[in-house]
Order: C-alpha cells, then sequence, then structure tokens
C-alpha cells in the first residue's frame, strides 16, 4: 500500500544514513521504488511514477549482495533483471506522459547498456520492437505541434535489427507505414541491417523494391544516390567474398548466384566477376553459361588475352576442342600483340598448338613404325596404309583433347600413353582357306560390306570381335598383306612374328572344332598342324582360342588363355616340348635344332613356306622368291648355319635338297632329337684317366699338338652362294660291299681308322668310285660354343628322358663300326656348354664341370692358343685326342663328278655312327693330321 511504501522508504532513507554503506538497502530502496512506481502508473499518476522509476534505476547499480536471495524468500521480492525491468517500466511511462523523446532515449539506453546475451532474449526483443514502432509511429501524431529531436534515425535502426529478428522485411516495411520517419529512410535501416548480418538476399530484394518504389523518382537527392552507390559497392564485395569462400568449398550453385547478384547490383560491370563466375560454371559442368561469361569477359576488355584464357578453358571442359584450341591461339595472339612488356614476355612460358601437334605426330611415327604396313580400322571397316593409320588418330577426339590440354608444357609420358592405348592392335591366327578376303577386295570395300561367304563371316567376325574388346585396329594375313608387290611380301614375311609379338591379343580359330569344345580338340586341331601357327602363337604374349562358332574354346574365361592350365598341357602334348620351355623359346640363334624339330612337325600349303614361317622364329631376312621348291629352305638353312656356326644343322637322315647336298629337301628331317651325331661329354674323372694314359704312352708330344694347332686353325662353317665350306676331319672308305636285311640295303666298308662302317642309304653306294666319311664336329672336338651360338637363359624343364644307347658305347678305346638306331631323345650336344639344352637334362660339361659351374665364355673359348699356357694348351690337345675316341655320328661323302675339287654328301636313311679304333700312335695321329680339310662341298 501507498502509505507503508513510502513509510518503509523513509525508514530505509534513514537507515542508509546511518550505515552509509549497506548496499542490500539500496537494492532493497530501488525495488520498493519500483513497485512504488507500479502504483502510481496504475493510478495514472506518470509524472510521479517517472520520477520513482528514476531513482529505481539510479540504485540499481547496487543489484550485487548474495544477500538479496535471503530477502527475495523472506519477502517473495524478485530481484532478478530488475535494473532491466526499472528501465522498461521508465520507457512505459514516459511514454504515457507523452514524453517520446525521452522514452526513445531511455530505450536507446537499455539497447546500449544491457548485456547482449539478455537484451536477445525472446521476451526483450519482442518488447523492443514493439515499444519502438509505437514512439516511432506517435511521432507521426506530433510532427505538426513541434520539432522532433533527432532521434528518430537511432532509434529507427535499433527497431529494424529488433523487428527483423524475428520477422521478414516485408512484415517489417509494412508495420512501418505509420513511422514519421521517411520512407527512404526505414528502407536505408531495413537495407543496411540486412546487410550487415549477412541476409545478402533480403537486402538485394529490399533495395530493388526501394528502387521500384522511390529511385525511380524524376529528380533522386544527391543523399540518396549516394547512399544507393554506398550500398551496392557494399554489398556488391561481400558477395564476391562470399561468393569466392563458397567456391572454395566447392559450394558452386551458392557461389555462382553470389557472383550473379554481384554483377546484378554493379553499375560498372567488373569482368573478374564474370571470370569467376565461369569457372564455377566450369566446376559445375555448366559448360554454355562458362562460355558465355568468358565471351562478357572479352567483350569488357577485347585487348586483354585473359578472357580468351578463360574461354579456352571453358570450351576445353566442354569438350568443344577446336573452338578451345582456337580460343588458346587468340590468347597467345593478344599477349604478343600486348603493349605491356610484361604480358608479351608472358607468352613464352606457354605451348604453341603447333608443338603440341608436331609432338603427337613423332609419338604417332614411333608407335607404329614397327606395325604392320597395313590395319583394319575396326570401326570403319577399312583397310588403311600408315599414312591412313595416322589421320585416323588425328581424326579422333582425343586429337583435339591433347592439344588443348597442353597449355605450359607438353606432356610426353601422356602422349605416348594416349598414342598407344589407341593403336593396341589384334592378330588372327587360322587355317587358311579356299575364297580367303585378299588385299586387292578388302582395299576396296569395306569389310563390314563384304558379300556373304564363310571366308568374309571369318573375316568380319575377327573384326567384331576385336572391336567389342576395345581395340581399334586388327591385322589378318589373308587381306592385310599386298602380295602383289615384292617389297611388301618380303617385309612382311620377315616382319611378321614381330607383328605378333607386338599385338595386344592374337584371336585363334580352330577351325573344325565346334562347341561345346573338350580338351584335347585343340590337340588334335588342323591349326595345331600348321607352320605358320607355330610363329604366331609362340610370338603372341595373349592368345584368346575360339571354336568354329566363334564360342570361347572349353569356355575360357581368362584373359590370355596362353596362361590357362589346360591351353598349356594340350600345347605340351602338340608339340612335346614341356609349357616352361616352350614359353622360354626366345627368337633368334638359341636352341636351333629343337626350333627345327618342332617346325618339322608342322605342314604348309606351298614348299617354300617351310622356310619362310621360321624367319620371325629366328630373327632372320632372306629374300621371298616363290617357286623356287625347296631351294628355299636350303637358302635359310645355310644362313642359318653360316650365322650360328652350329654344324648341328647337318646331323639329318633323309634326302639332300636341291640347293646344296648337306642341307635336306624337307624339314621333316629335323623330327628327331639330334644328339647321337656327338657322344656325351666324358666326366672329369674318366678324362683325366684318359689323358693319363695318353701321357704315359709313347706318343709324340709335337705330333699331337700338331693335331691340336691343326684344328684351331680351321675357319667357320659358310656358304658362298651355293657353294659350303665346310671344315672337318676326312675318312677315306675302302671298296663297299653290299647285303640285304630286314631293314633294306646294308652297305659295308673298311677303313685304316675307324674299321669296319656298316651304313644304309637309298642310292647304291657301290657306284660310287670313291667315298669318304667326314667328322665335322670340331666345336665339340675342342670343346667351344659354335660361332654365332646364343646362351639360352631360361631354364626348361625336365622332360621324360631316356638317355641315347650312343651314351652308353665304351669309351676310348672300345668297339667300332656301330651304326646307331637307339631312340634319339637328347638336346643339341653341341651346345653342351650352355649348361641346360631346351627340353633336355642338364648337359654333362667336359672336364668333369659340374651344371652349377660356370660355362666357359664365348670369348674364353676362342681365345687363341698363343694365350694359354704350355701346359694348358698340352692338356686341351691331350683332350681333343681323348674326344676323337669317342663314337660319333658321321657324313658320308664322294667327289663330284663334274667337279674334282669339290664334294657332294651321299644322304643316308641312318645315322652312321662310328669310333676310331686304331692305336693312338704318332703315326696315327699324324694321319689324322693330314685328314684335316675344308672340303668344298655343292
Amino acid at each position: 500500500m501507498a502509505g507503508e511504501h513510502d513509510d518503509a522508504i523513509s525508514r530505509l532513507d534513514d537507515l542508509i544514513d546511518t550505515v552509509h554503506v549497506n548496499l542490500i538497502c539500496y537494492v532493497v530502496q530501488a525495488y520498493m521504488h519500483f513497485l512504488l512506481g507500479n502504483e502510481r502508473m496504475e493510478s495514472g499518476d506518470y509524472i510521479s511514477a517517472i520520477q520513482l522509476f528514476e531513482r529505481a534505476r539510479a540504485q540499481t547499480r547496487h543489484h550485487t549482495s548474495r544477500a538479496l536471495s535471503v530477502i527475495s524468500l523472506i519477502s517473495g521480492w524478485m530481484f532478478d533483471d530488475l535494473d532491466i525491468t526499472v528501465q522498461q517500466r521508465l520507457c512505459e511511462a514516459l511514454y504515457a506522459a507523452g514524453h517520446i523523446n525521452e522514452a526513445g532515449e531511455s530505450l536507446l539506453n537499455i539497447v546500449n547498456t544491457v548485456d547482449e546475451d539478455v537484451c536477445m532474449t525472446e521476451p526483450i526483443v519482442s518488447w523492443v520492437s514493439d515499444f519502438s514502432q509505437r514512439c516511432l509511429s506517435v511521432c507521426k501524431n506530433s510532427l505538426q505541434k513541434k520539432s522532433l529531436s533527432p532521434f528518430p534515425t537511432p532509434l529507427l535502426r535499433e527497431w529494424a535489427k529488433f523487428r527483423l529478428i524475428g520477422s521478414s522485411w516485408r512484415h517489417s516495411l509494412a508495420a512501418a507505414r505509420d513511422f514519421t520517419v521517411p520512407r527512404f529512410t526505414i528502407y536505408c535501416v531495413l537495407c543496411d541491417h540486412l546487410e550487415t548480418t549477412n541476409r545478402m538476399t533480403d537486402a538485394i530484394e529490399c533495395f530493388r523494391k526501394m528502387n521500384n518504389e522511390l529511385m525511380a523518382q524524376r529528380h533522386t537527392p544527391d543523399h540518396r544516390a549516394k547512399w544507393a552507390i554506398d550500398f551496392t559497392q557494399r554489398c556488391a564485395e561481400k558477395l564476391e567474398r562470399l561468393g569466392d569462400i563458397a567456391a572454395e568449398a566447392q559450394q558452386y550453385d551458392e557461389a555462382i548466384t553470389h557472383y550473379s547478384t554481384t554483377l546484378s547490383l554493379n553499375p560498372v560491370t567488373r569482368q573478374e566477376i564474370f571470370t569467376k563466375r565461369s569457372e564455377a560454371y566450369v566446376a559445375k559442368g555448366s559448360w554454355g553459361d562458362a562460355v558465355k561469361d568468358t565471351n562478357q569477359v572479352i567483350k569488357l576488355d577485347p585487348s586483354s588475352p585473359w578472357g580468351h584464357e578463360r574461354k579456352h578453358a571453358a570450351l576445353h571442359a566442354a569438350g568443344r576442342y577446336d573452338d578451345a584450341i582456337s580460343a588458346f591461339e587468340t590468347m597467345l595472339l593478344k599477349m604478343s600483340q600486348s603493349p605491356d612488356p610484361t604480358i608479351r614476355e608472358r607468352r613464352f612460358q606457354y605451348v604453341n598448338p603447333e608443338q603440341t601437334k608436331a609432338a603427337i605426330r613423332g609419338s604417332i611415327e614411333n608407335a607404329i613404325r614397327e606395325f604392320p604396313l597395313a590395319l583394319i580400322n575396326t570401326d570403319s571397316g577399312r583397310l588403311l596404309d600408315k599414312s591412313g593409320q595416322t589421320r585416323s588418330f588425328e581424326s579422333q577426339p582425343i586429337f583435339r583433347e591433347l592439344i588443348s590440354s597442353m597449355t605450359t608444357y607438353i606432356d610426353h609420358a601422356r602422349i605416348e600413353r594416349e598414342v598407344a592405348a589407341y593403336y593396341r592392335y589384334a592378330t588372327f591366327s587360322h587355317k587358311w582357306e579356299d575364297d580367303e578376303p585378299l588385299f586387292e577386295k578388302v582395299i576396296r570395300i569395306v569389310v563390314h560390306d563384304l558379300e556373304e561367304s564363310p571366308t568374309h563371316d571369318k573375316l568380319q567376325m575377327f573384326c567384331k570381335i576385336v572391336r567389342d574388346s576395345g581395340f581399334h585396329w586388327a591385322w589378318s594375313d589373308t587381306c592385310c598383306i599386298n602380295k602383289a608387290h615384292h617389297f611388301v611380301l618380303q617385309e612382311a614375311l620377315v616382319s611378321m612374328f614381330k607383328w605378333y609379338e607386338g599385338s595386344a591379343v592374337t584371336i585363334v580359330l580352330l577351325r573344325g572344332v565346334h562347341c561345346p569344345s573338350k580338351c584335347g580338340d585343340l590337340v588334335r586341331s588342323m591349326w595345331n598342324t600348321r607352320a605358320w601357327t607355330l610363329q604366331e602363337y609362340h610370338a603372341s604374349k595373349v592368345v584368346r582360342f575360339y571354336t568354329e562358332d566363334w564360342k570361347p574354346y572349353l569356355n575360357l574365361d581368362v584373359p590370355n588363355h596362353k596362361e590357362s592350365p589346360e591351353i598349356i598341357s594340350e600345347m605340351e602334348e602338340a608339340t612335346g616340348v614341356s609349357a616352361r620351355a616352350l614359353m622360354a623359346l626366345r627368337p633368334g640363334l638359341a636352341n636351333i635344332r629343337e626350333k627345327l624339330r618342332l617346325a618339322s612337325t608342322r605342314q604348309t600349303t606351298r614348299v617354300e613356306d617351310a622356310a619362310y614361317s621360321l624367319l620371325g622364329i629366328f630373327s632372320m631376312s632372306l629374300g621371298i622368291v616363290y617357286g623356287e621348291g625347296d631351294k628355299a629352305l636350303g637358302r635359310f638353312l645355310a644362313q642359318l648355319l653360316a650365322s650360328s656356326g652350329d654344324t648341328s644343322i647337318l646331323a639329318w637322315t633323309g634326302r639332300s635338297g636341291s640347293f646344296n647336298s648337306c642341307l635336306p629337301s624337307k624339314i621333316i628331317a629335323f623330327n628327331q632329337c639330334p644328339t647321337t651325331h656327338i657322344p656325351p661329354p666324358l666326366q672329369r674323372a674318366e678324362m683325366d684317366k684318359v689323358i693319363a694314359s695318353l701321357r704315359s704312352s709313347s706318343l709324340n708330344s709335337p705330333s699331337i699338338m700338331r693335331l691340336y694347332d691343326r684344328l684351331q686353325e680351321l675357319p667357320v662353317p659358310l656358304f658362298v652362294g651355293q657353294r659350303m665350306k665346310l671344315p672337318c676331319i676326312m675318312f677315306k672308305l675302302g671298296p663297299v660291299s653290299a647285303s640285304r636285311s630286314t631293314a633294306g640295303h646294308v652297305f659295308r666298308a673298311q677303313t685304316s681308322l675307324l674299321g669296319v662302317v656298316e651304313m644304309t642309304a637309298e642310292e647304291d653306294l657301290t657306284r660310287f668310285g670313291s667315298l669318304y666319311l667326314v667328322h665335322p664336329w670340331i666345336d665339340f672336338l675342342l670343346d667351344r660354343q659354335p660361332v654365332g651360338s646364343v646362351v639360352e637363359t631360361n631354364p626348361a624343364e625336365k622332360p621324360d628322358y631316356r638317355p641315347s644307347t650312343i651314351g652308353e658305347l665304351a669309351s676310348f678305346p672300345g668297339p667300332s663300326n656301330i651304326t646307331s638306331t637307339a631312340p634319339q631323345t637328347r638336346a643339341v650336344g653341341v651346345v653342351a656348354p650352355l649348361g641346360r639344352p631346351l627340353g633336355g637334362q642338364p648337359a654333362r660339361f667336359p672336364q668333369g664341370r659340374s651344371s652349377s659351374e660356370k660355362p666357359p665364355s664365348f670369348s674364353d673359348s676362342l681365345q687363341p692358343p698363343s694365350s694359354l699356357s704350355s701346359a694348358e694348351m698340352q692338356r686341351q690337345a691331350l683332350q681333343v685326342v681323348a674326344r676323337l675316341g669317342q663314337p660319333f655320328g658321321a657324313l658320308l661323302f664322294t667327289p663330284d663328278l663334274s667337279n674334282v675339287a669339290a664334294y657332294r654328301r651321299v644322304a643316308a636313311e641312318s645315322l652312321i655312327t662310328v669310333q676310331v679304333v686304331e692305336e693312338v700312335t704318332s703315326t696315327m695321329l699324324d694321319k689324322l693330321v693330314n685328314s684335316v680339310r675344308t672340303l668344298d662341298v655343292l
């Protein structure tokens, strides 16, 4: 009650004067003034209420004691937020008394002094928004009575601040319709606050609303125009920053929105914003919009190169590579023509597109240099030569993409990867048939358009499988070789192994094998009998087999059938060579006899192909002459012997060819294991025993050395035209007698060194005037590698092995006059120092070397005797004598009737195995020295 409140306040005043510093009393007194002020407000005594609220406000600064909580509990009074509550009531009292200016100032004091967290609570926000709006609305009614002080603008800002917390700018604008403040000012405070709080979209909308409503007037005051310019500038800068932040966070839609709003605000359009927005469009994938923006950049500054740079980037990202390259070239031109020396200097940091084109073309040239001369493009179906293959890449999008992408440096590694990927090609391995589509037909017509026929369907299906496998190029020996052009045919036959080796995959068609296929079909297939398919399979790194109806053989679902256990097993069975040994075969002059044996199991339609199909396997080149018959095989073997020095090529039985009597007429002559023409090397202990025996005898040392030196002086075998120079040891045969046996005619003859010799031959040997047996295995006697031989570094697996009966024969001395008919199962004996012949057991080294010991190098084996010590030379000479006592396969020769100085080989039907039987004496050694010579063989 009023009287009681007044009395209580009076007593508190006396108490404060007495105690001086009792803070609790101040707060309690303030609260009592507050309660009394509320009573005055309710009674309509606003002036007294104002005074009481002001006294309470002055005393609320002492609201700090913990004891207030005790008083609150006892009296039920609430002291929480007393200061702000007193100020609110003061504002209401001033407003009720009509003191609008003072009410507004008091409101501003609340906003400026009260803690922001408290001020932003929902009740305070709502009250400030409502009270400031009432104050601003009352001003309109008071405007004509007196001049107002300039508070409305600060008050308006606070109104906007609190009003916009819980309301849209449109609702706030509608609520301000009764304000006495000018409409422009209301818009200003709303726009400013929205911009300050980063509500940029609302700020721009509000600004545009203001423009539509107010700025369209004929005369706009200067202060309005200045504010509008300042506001748009601030918004533009902030929007640009927000766009940059969004772009960096990969929020490209938001970035584009900010940049677009910036462009709509700025009266002077900035090319930097167009540039940034184009980059955001590119990152988003909106290529068309990006290009439009780059065009705007160019329009704003036509002389600048940077707009063209951004246009290039946008067009490149859009996949419009031709246009992108054009934009880039324009950029380079602008840089060259720029008046700014810095820009002109920067021009040299970029790559001219012509340089990139030249690099790509150089890479293409390198990539296809060793390719087939003609390939089928599986996309177009056309047969293209090298120039067409080059043009094909240049017509691809990747060609222009590479040029467009390489602006500051040429990425040669990427160019090589892309070129190599594009030019991967597939090869075809199959059995030729009648009416194959040849070069002359396919060069004139698209493969896909060939008329229907089995062979045309075969080619079309091959191309389809290649295309479906992702390859752009295919090669078939039927139509990709211009056989009418001799030099083209020559290059193709010589290079074919290399072409198959360089292919990404070889597709094999097993004609005659139908689906469902079963194990064993590959072994029995016609494909596995053809000569050309041997090198095609051997050369290819990846092979896929298909049945006649173009289903994967055995339904194999592996990328490379060559690695399939089923295929490996069948190829072992078909070739008689272990898979590991077959995989170890390399092009070149290693394992000559094993390769010849493999070739001997294959067939050809044309006689000459027996030789030509082996050129790649032996890495040889040979003139191609179809129509020469078995001379082709002779020329091939002659070159092979001259290149390798491997006289095991002469170890064959059968019929001589027309090229030279030392060479067979058919490749099938090599269908036997060749080691029976020389014995296995003597073991170390056995060799030492023989040498000790020789040293203890009455042998003349000079005789031994003369034989050794004579053998060392012999040249390597060579051919001069069709004439062969053959180094050897000759043994003249005595009169020949004939008899019949179950094997046919058997011929016998006596020699002084070899004893009685038995021979079987197709020709009647009794009609020859003179016959000679020849020992041509000089490399064996000297324990050295043949000239031109290559060490095979890939060990072979150990197949079933049965030692030759030749290896069981007694060494020196021992029985003679033996004709061997035992199974021949060892690999080439002449390469015994290599350690592991293909497909056989480790070779037994001479002089007791184990297979783990390092064999002599080629240079060591051919070092001249003068480089050896006297003791070493003598030991080597004794080893030669020891080896001469071992059985060997002899060749039979007779003087040529038309040329007394020349000889001709007489082909035998079986190997003539002989052995020196005469006791080793100086006289016998002198005979051998006189028998060493180089024959001229026709």
